[in-house]
Parts: C-alpha cells; structure tokens; sequence
C-alpha cells in the first residue's frame, strides 16, 4: 500500500511540473523589442570618431575690439582663450529692447560696431536656445535668434556688474539685453586693451545699405598643408545608423554601394569619399515643428555615434531645418566642390531625416610643409570683387580667408590644404585665385 502511494505522489509531481513547464513555454515572450525600444543606447555602442559637447562644435568666426577710427581682431589661435572665458559667464533676464529708437539706418551699425564696443560673431544665426545649451543662462529664453554677441560698458552703480551683454540679429535688427556676471568691467578693459596692443588691424567695407563686413587689412601668410586621408570603415556607418541588421539589405549599384530597410537608406559612393543617409520614415513629419531645436538636435544626432571626426564648427542653420558644420583648419574654414568638408544634417519635425557626410578623416600631417602662401590684402580683395560684372554689394555676404581642399590625383590617400580668400555672393561661395595660378575663380564651392 505504502509502494502505491509514493508512486502515485511521484507520478503527480511530474504532471504539475509538467504542467508548469508547458505554461511557461506558452506564455514567454523573449525582449525582441528592448533593442528597438532605445535605439540611442545601441547607437552609442558604435564609435566612429569622438563624442564632443555642443560649445565645441560652436565657435565666433570673428571677435573684434572697435575704437574710434579702428577696428582690431583677435588672431585665430587665441579663440579658445574666450570660449574658456564664456564659460565663466552667468546670464539672466534676457529681453527683446525694441529697435525703433534708432533714427536713422546708420544708428543701428554704429550700436553694434560703435567705439568702446567687443563684438562677437557667429558664422550663421542661430536661436537663443542654443545658446542656452551651451553656457549658463538663468530663466527662459525668448524664442528669437542671433549671429553676434556685443559687449558694452555700461552705467550701472555697481561697476563690478556694469557690462551690458546683447545678443544682436544683424539681418532683422533685433536685439536682445541681458544681465551677465562672471565678466565685469575690469575684465572688459582687459580684453579690450590685450586686443588693442596684439590684435590685427580690420578694415571696414561698407554696403550701400550702411552694413558692414570687416576683413583683416593683411592677413598673416598661411602654410599650404598636406594630411594622409584615412578612410573610415563602411561598416562603422552602417552598424551606427541601422538598429537592426538582420533585415538590412545590401545592394550594389553603379557607382554606389546601398544599405536599406524599407525605412531607411545609406548610401556609399565609390567614385569618391562620401555618404548619405536617410531616414524616409521621419521625412514624412512636419518641417516646421520645433525649428529653434534643429541645431541641438542634429548635434545630438552625430554626436551619439561619435561623428565627429576632424573639427568640424556649425556655418549654416536654414529654415529648412538643415545644419551644416564645417571643417576648418586652425580655426579657418575649408571648402570643397564636391562636399568633402562638410556635415549637412537636416530634421524633419523631432527627428533626423537625412544626414550627408566625408568617410574619411584627416590622418597624419605631413612632415614636409607646402610653401607658405602670401594672400593678398584686405582692400585688394574688396577691390578686385566690386570688379566683377554687374556686381551688387546687397549679394555680398561674407568675405574670409580660409583653405580649400584637394585631392591629389596621382596619390589618392593625400588630402592638401591650400590657403586662398573666399567670398559669398548671392548665396554661393567662390574662392579668389591669383591671376599667376590656372583654372580661375569661377565655379562656386556650394
């Protein structure tokens, strides 16, 4: 009887695990979705370059000290000298002042480039926001934009708080007051006397509409450089940009290899070191909606897989919602006809939809340096431009020295840097080419 019993308490402990097993092979649902679910944190896994903070990518084009009768510009390599300082800043109660005060159309020019003013600008506008995510602003900011920053001396009580700060939109004339701390007066002096004493001489070209572009009066001679180009692997693209590579298809085309599904597409050119994705699913969205956040949000974007490569700076920011950062070379932009010293990214509504980019970096620097090139003046510049058939000052945008890229045809991994003054114009970018030097200035490097 005993036997019978313990067969039967076995027998009945192997149906209910039995059981409990089947309800557990029936009910488990394995965690496909978890990598879907946060598409960012598998993204970071892959590194292409380095992950930066946005202040980095961010930087003035141009920091100038007016005085009565002169203009001098801080030289190139003491930039992150004021970054550094900016950071120390403290800004609160930004508000729009109302524009109408000024008489007459110079009265807003002299506010800006007036004597005892420091001028800070930005290669392109940018919204007040960003600023924020950049350095320490008390409160919210007005939805509004800016491209230069004017420090003044002002008339408070409290001389250690009696800088005014403005962020200053030279195309609308808008400007925006604010309090700041972490810079007063004594350190205003100071900077704008060490500008005075080391800075270089500016020279101001005045459009008909009384605006102005400042140019250095003579630029200091740069050396033509040579960099080995190291390429970057495809597969570092495609395994940053698709959350999912089981169902990725890979398909060779002319010219082009091709990475899609169905949602998204990467696109690898073989003729030259280029690529170009994009994301058809969020190009459907609204252009319109957070436009203030475009350049944060595409900062964002390359910097989750570690995108940045090379020094790239932020130049444009258009209504389209496209943000382009720029390579630049000790603080100078490069130019290149066929895109390969850009990062264009454009946004539809929160997210990226297309992201077009060099797969290459800059390698090892040459130990041989090119000849040191002389450019010419400021003036001859000017000069030169206002000589151009049917020339209208109102298209002239910007004038800057900068380098132009080159790939040598005989040795395809040499990149060469070649110093030359650009020029934007009707809203392209031509490069000024000494007469003595073949092939002439008249393709745009847009």
């Amino acid at each position: 009887m005993r036997y019978e019993n313990i067969k039967t308490v076995v027998l009945s402990c192997l149906i209910l695990i039995s059981l409990i097993l089947t309800w557990t092979l029936w009910t488990y649902t394995p965690a496909y979705d978890e990598m879907g679910k946060d598409k960012a944190s598998y993204v970071d896994d892959v590194k292409i370059g380095k992950t930066k903070m946005l202040e980095e990518h961010i930087q003035p084009s141009l920091i100038l000290a007016h005085f009565a009768s002169t203009h001098k510009g801080l030289l190139n390599k003491d930039m992150d000298t004021w970054t550094n300082e900016m950071k120390k800043w403290s800004i609160s109660d930004v508000v729009r002042i109302s524009n109408t005060s000024f008489e007459r159309p110079e009265d807003f020019y002299d506010f800006v480039h007036g004597n005892q003013t420091m001028e800070i600008l930005y290669p392109t506008e940018m919204s007040l926001s960003t600023f924020q995510n950049m350095y320490e602003v008390k409160g919210t900011m007005p939805s509004g934009t800016f491209d230069r920053i004017i420090l003044k001396p002002g008339q408070a009580d409290n001389v250690s708080q009696s800088v005014r700060i403005y962020f200053v939109n030279y195309e609308t004339e808008e400007i925006y007051e604010a309090n700041i701390k972490g810079f007063n007066e004594a350190t205003w002096e100071k900077h704008y006397q060490d500008i005075q004493s080391n800075g270089q001489d500016y020279i101001a070209f005045k459009r008909e509409d009384k605006s102005v572009l400042f140019l250095p009066e003579q630029p200091t001679p740069l050396q033509q450089k040579s960099y080995k180009q190291e390429m970057i692997s495809s597969d570092k693209f495609r395994n940053a940009l698709f959350d999912n590579m089981k169902i990725v298809e890979e398909n060779e085309l002319s010219g082009q290899t091709v990475y899609n599904d169905s949602k998204r597409m990467l696109e690898l050119s073989k003729t030259k070191p280029i690529m170009e994705y994009t994301n058809f699913e969020d190009a459907t969205q609204s252009v319109d909606a957070d436009k203030e956040g475009a350049i944060k949000r595409s900062f964002d974007f390359v910097n989750a897989h570690g995108g940045w490569t090379d020094p790239y700076y932020l130049t444009e920011w258009n209504s389209d919602q496209s943000v382009m950062f720029q390579l630049h070379e000790d603080y100078y932009p490069v130019f290149n006809d066929d895109n390969l010293a850009k990062i264009t990214i454009k946004s539809s509504g929160q997210n990226i939809s297309a992201y077009k980019r060099p797969t290459f970096q800059l390698g090892k620097l040459s130990d041989e340096y090119g000849k040191k090139i002389k450019l010419p003046s400021g003036e001859a510049v000017i000069k030169e431009i206002e000589e151009k058939e049917n020339f209208d000052d109102s298209k002239l945008k910007n004038i800057v020295v900068g380098y132009e890229l080159q790939t040598e045809k005989d040795f395809t991994n040499v990149i060469t840097l070649k110093p030359y003054w650009f020029y934007k114009y009707d809203g392209i970018w031509y490069k000024i080419v000494d007469k003595a030097e073949q092939g002439g200035d008249k393709d745009g490097l847009e």
